[in-house]
């Protein structure tokens, strides 16, 4: 597709308001799914597709299209139907004379050997046990190739790339029922989706469904927890960053509270889309605006939320560039890239000798968060005692629950080695690929176990 700047010139002149755009879309996806051993036929599709968003201060109107073709008649029936007349101020572009815009590239890959892996491994490993009751593996990939020009002066294209390969394992023993997730993700899938990476992720999940299926009752009490940088960042991701999105900040209980301390001093937090080979990585927002850094805590100071362009004029701000959109049949929300914490100077081994006693935890799923107070409840999938300043056996049945915002003030330790859970697909009103990050951390939560 060759585009002329005089022509993008006259479309976006052909319609009035503050802030116009015009967005383009192409995807491909593909997904095997088996279950219980079984394979399903692979999903394949592509989509070809636009939109057209004209906006101000009171009014916004959008309009999805099915191709991308007759791009003028598509403007004018945008302006007919809602009654939109023509710009009165009009734009000049400052970009280059001539614009080539790449197709997208085709998926490729070894279906055959993915499949043939995964069956051999299924047999070896879940078909064999005895509790492992139902699972399911698959593999998703999308590829999603956009072109956004607005009234911005911003003309961009980019690609994004995601996979999940996905192990969901269910297991049952004595009227006792439980599950795992375990997942391998990012952007550079064809390095880790191998027969050594399956096994190993069966392999992983199994041993974690048998310490849970050997473990001790859990503590119960407010007490002192390590938070593995094994467990995703999750619990920060859903109890505390959403409150830093300027979208949600009429209900958030970091509202004005810019420059204000809010948590401890040894915590700074950062959202960073240009980490390459995390889940949340992008080159370019949806509003054509390049990744940046945003420092959102800074030694326990609120620096900044989170901003797209439309939070951005609200606040009378510069955007951080956090547009994004699950597709074309969406305006851009404000939404995490790679959000995380930074690390310390801990080690792990001397903060569990610091504590002395009580639970340190691996892993956790399932969770109930209220983002409006930040107070939480997380199921912990994998934790142990902390006993004597040393880590021993396996727990069964416990729940965290505290409040992200006191969660942050009472972080005591943080450590040298912060990890990326990088297979994460945050919800809020879209599903938008992101990666949540933290290092091993040492804070008070109440544990609750099974009475």
């Amino acid at each position: 597709m060759h585009i002329k700047k005089q022509d993008i010139q006259n479309y976006l002149n052909t319609f009035s308001w503050d802030y116009r755009e015009i967005f383009f879309e192409k995807s491909k996806s593909f997904r095997i799914l088996c279950l219980n051993g079984q394979f399903r036929t692979p999903v394949y599709s592509t989509l070809e597709w636009m939109n057209i968003l004209s906006r101000t201060q009171d009014k916004e109107y959008f309009k999805v299209f099915s191709d991308t073709e007759s791009i003028l008649q598509k403007i004018n029936t945008f302006i007919q139907e809602f009654s939109i007349d023509e710009s009165s101020e009009k734009i000049i572009l400052k970009w280059e004379e001539e614009l080539f815009l790449e197709s997208l590239e085709q998926i490729s890959f070894d279906v055959e050997s993915i499949i043939s892996s995964t069956q051999q491994m299924y047999d070896i490993y879940i078909k064999s046990s005895p509790y492992i009751v139902s699972s399911e593996i698959s593999l998703n990939i999308s590829k999603k190739s956009f072109i956004v020009w607005n009234t911005k002066w911003k003309f961009a294209k980019d690609i994004n790339f995601y996979y999940t390969f996905f192990v969901k394992l269910v297991w049952e023993k004595e009227e006792n029922r439980e599950e795992i997730y375990e997942k391998i993700t990012g952007t550079d899938i064809w390095e880790k989706i191998n027969k050594e990476s399956i096994e190993k992720l069966i392999k992983n999940a199994i041993e974690v469904l048998e310490k849970q299926l050997n473990g001790i009752p859990s503590p119960n009490g407010k007490m002192d927890v390590i938070i593995s940088n094994e467990s995703w960042g999750t619990i920060i991701h859903e109890a505390v960053w959403h409150g830093l999105e300027a979208d949600l900040q009429n209900s958030s209980v970091y509202k004005w509270k810019i420059g204000q301390k809010v948590a401890s001093d040894k915590v700074t937090i950062v959202d960073n889309p240009t980490h390459r080979y995390e889940r949340g990585f992008y080159q370019v927002d949806h509003e054509g605006n390049i990744a940046q850094n945003t420092v959102l805590i800074e030694n326990g100071i609120l620096k900044s939320y989170l901003h797209n362009s439309k939070t951005a004029q609200k606040f009378q701000v510069s955007s951080t560039w956090h547009g994004r959109r699950e597709s074309y049949k969406y305006k851009t929300l404000v939404r995490m890239g790679n959000t995380y914490m930074l690390p310390g100077n801990d080690k792990k081994e001397e903060l569990v000798k610091k504590i002395s006693h009580w639970l340190y935890v691996s892993r956790m799923w399932w969770w109930q968060v209220n983002t409006i107070t930040g107070d939480f409840v997380f199921k912990v999938q994998n934790g142990f005692l902390i006993e004597n300043g040393e880590i021993t056996q396996n727990v069964t049945g416990a729940t965290l629950s505290g409040n992200g915002p006191e969660m942050l003030q009472e972080i005591y330790g943080i450590c040298d080695d912060l990890e990326f859970f990088d297979g994460g697909t945050c919800g809020k009103w879209q599903s938008m690929p992101v990666s949540d990050g933290v290092p091993t951390f040492w804070t008070k939560l109440k544990v609750s176990g099974l009475q």
